[in-house]
């Protein structure tokens, strides 16, 4: 019974970290910010985690836990034009979930050698699941690409992926107030169906078209130019 109540009680922890790092950056937030955000002493949160490091770093086992098993190819089938759309989706909204980890990664790298050593295997771990996925789409017939290609769409990919909340941030496209809307990650979905769009074939293409027109485009380039000339 103990054991159920602190296990309940380090998810509530790491889901208000989560929100807080989220919305105010990690660097802002505090353990006090955490505790008073749960109406919890200091010392019952020290009591779960020693410090603020302790929580990023069970936020980052999660993420990249999660990350790296969404990608898992179906065991009882071959992929599907759905199944594109879907990883799109698991992805998007994942690093949308963990925003703050890639907002603030030069941070975390700079003051953790543990989270540069693991983000650095992440990423190769990320890209060859990707690779993997895209060879089944290539060998049945749902994209056409060569190995150079296929390399430099996945490194565009991850690219976009880990740099997308920076880019809305610092172009003036979300702040404080509107970061948690969830057409930010449905527009990250759309750059990457539009990275992909070359080398489509066969039902995906028709399965692309369909996801596109579904999604706003966000006036992205408009606002950017338009904060520029102000």
């Amino acid at each position: 019974m103990l054991k159920n109540k602190t296990s309940k009680t380090k998810q509530r922890i790491l889901d208000a970290s989560l929100m807080l790092f989220n919305e105010k950056g990690e660097r802002s937030v505090t353990t006090n910010h955490i505790a008073a955000a749960l109406e919890m002493s200091p010392g019952n949160l020290y009591y779960h985690y020693r410090n603020k490091e302790d929580i990023i770093q069970e936020l980052i086992h999660h993420y990249q836990y999660e990350t790296l098993q969404m990608l898992e190819l179906p065991i009882d089938r071959t992929v599907t034009a759905e199944d594109k759309i879907r990883y799109f989706q698991l992805l998007s909204e994942q690093l949308w979930k963990y925003r703050f980890l890639h907002r603030d990664v030069y941070h975390l790298v700079e003051k953790n050698d543990t989270f540069n050593q693991d983000y650095a295997q992440f990423s190769s771990q990320v890209m060859q699941k990707v690779q993997r996925l895209y060879q089944s789409f290539v060998d049945v017939g749902l994209m056409k690409l060569n190995a150079i290609e296929m390399e430099a769409l996945i490194v565009n990919i991850w690219i976009i992926l880990t740099n997308w909340t920076n880019f809305l941030f610092m172009s003036g496209h979300i702040n404080d107030e509107n970061h948690q809307q969830e057409k930010w990650s449905l527009l990250a979905l759309r750059q990457l169906v539009l990275l992909e769009s070359p080398y489509l074939a066969g039902e995906s293409k028709a399965t692309y078209e369909k996801l596109l027109a579904s999604i706003d485009n966000g006036n992205l380039f408009s606002s950017v130019t338009q904060t520029a000339s102000t």
